[in-house]
């Protein structure tokens, strides 16, 4: 079995991580407002380029409201919590890889370990839900065996 990944240290970088996605999509929306306001000119002056603007810059925005949504249910976890089934706030070890059942998130490394944020909407968690320590599950066509829960 691998190690103890510590949760609270994983906790804190989807924090930070989501932290950062917010800022990069605030940032995205101030320059697609910027655009958006400023003179509408084309190469031939006649086109109206401002609709696909504002249609860039609602999806910015659409984003942005996801990703805080997001970093609201990331705050509502507790790292201190056990768990010993797959359920938000859980770590799960299998010999692949090393799950944390949050908000899906890229690939992290947390103490030399690697760790993916799961989504509870995500196809993957919607297989492992409720499963406990050895339990098996199939994704992708991949057996995974649940070596831990915490």
């Amino acid at each position: 079995m691998k190690k103890n990944i510590n949760k609270a240290d994983v906790l804190a970088t989807c924090l930070q991580k989501q932290e950062e996605l917010i800022e990069s999509f605030e940032n995205r929306v101030n320059e697609s407002k910027a655009d958006t306001i400023s003179r509408n000119h084309s190469a031939s002056q006649s086109e109206d380029r401002t609709a696909g603007k504002m249609e860039l810059l609602n999806t910015y925005r659409n984003e942005l409201a996801f990703a805080k949504s997001e970093m609201g249910f990331l705050r509502s976890l507790d790292a201190t919590m056990k768990h010993t089934r797959v359920e938000p706030g859980a770590m799960v070890i299998t010999k692949q890889l090393n799950f944390f059942i949050g908000v899906s998130s890229e690939k992290i490394e947390v103490n030399g370990e690697e760790v993916f944020g799961i989504s509870t909407n995500a196809p993957i968690y919607k297989m492992m839900e409720g499963m406990g320590k050895d339990d098996k599950f199939q994704f992708n066509k991949i057996e995974y065996i649940i070596e831990a829960v915490y």
